[in-house]
């Protein structure tokens, strides 16, 4: 994964103005089977930015209808599309963007399922994550990965205190925290980590605006204002 560029954006922040403090403690993940998650094939290639809208797709569907679970080869498929990825080269297997990604999935659709758009979300406010995981399900991070924390995901333990050689960029959803801290999918499996350890690793945050997070009556979970936040956009 590389890092996103800094460039203007939807600022989350401008709609949670109204929006009471978040519950103690989501965890959204609990709808989906631990042995469904999957690699999406981010075991052989970096497409780690795409796994993770594979995951969100799930999720999401999950709780609105019938869950929808994409094929490795549409996540390889827009990892392709998006970065130039031609399967079989590694030469050309160099990681993708999180906002040309999440651009891609609104603009093109992935796995056939399109967003209405994305906002960004201060990763440095724990209120606004926690807002963000209440209200859109989930939020895609952009992380930074020490080996520290590839050791404690082998031995199937928590992040924590990661430190260090660092191993590059990674992406992946969070759909779940309570006091101690947040719980993501990676590489198939539920990661947990304390709040400080996301404090550390996180360098950027997303949350995506979907039909598929709206039930049959077109209501979002904890009745969002979604007109609000498509007007702003369609002005972008």
């Amino acid at each position: 994964m590389k890092y996103s560029v800094p460039s203007p954006k939807l600022r989350l922040a401008k709609y949670l103005a109204a929006v009471p403090a978040p519950p103690s403690k989501v965890y959204w993940e609990y709808k989906v089977p631990l042995n469904l998650w999957g690699m999406f094939a981010n075991d052989t290639i970096g497409d780690c930015t795409c796994a993770c809208i594979a995951h969100m797709l799930m999720l999401f569907t999950a709780h609105t209808g019938t869950m929808v679970t994409p094929t490795v080869d549409q996540i390889v498929a827009a990892y392709s599309a998006i970065t130039g990825y031609i399967p079989g080269d590694p030469s050309t297997d160099n990681g993708a963007v999180i906002t040309d990604v999440l651009n891609y999935w609104r603009d093109t659709g992935i796995a056939g399922h399109k967003i209405l758009g994305w906002a960004a979300v201060n990763q440095a406010n724990i209120q606004e994550i926690e807002q963000a995981i209440w209200l859109f399900g989930g939020v895609d991070v952009g992380i930074t990965v020490y080996q520290s924390m590839e050791d404690q995901f082998a031995a199937h333990q928590p992040w924590d205190h990661p430190s260090g050689n660092v191993l590059g960029g990674h992406s992946i959803p969070v759909f779940g925290y309570g006091s101690e801290g947040c719980t993501g999918v990676t590489w198939a499996m539920l990661q947990q980590m304390g709040w400080s350890d996301f404090e550390q690793i996180c360098q950027e945050a997303y949350v995506v605006i979907t039909q598929d997070w709206l039930d049959a009556a077109g209501k979002a979970p904890n009745g969002f204002d979604l007109a609000t936040l498509q007007a702003d956009l369609a002005a972008m």
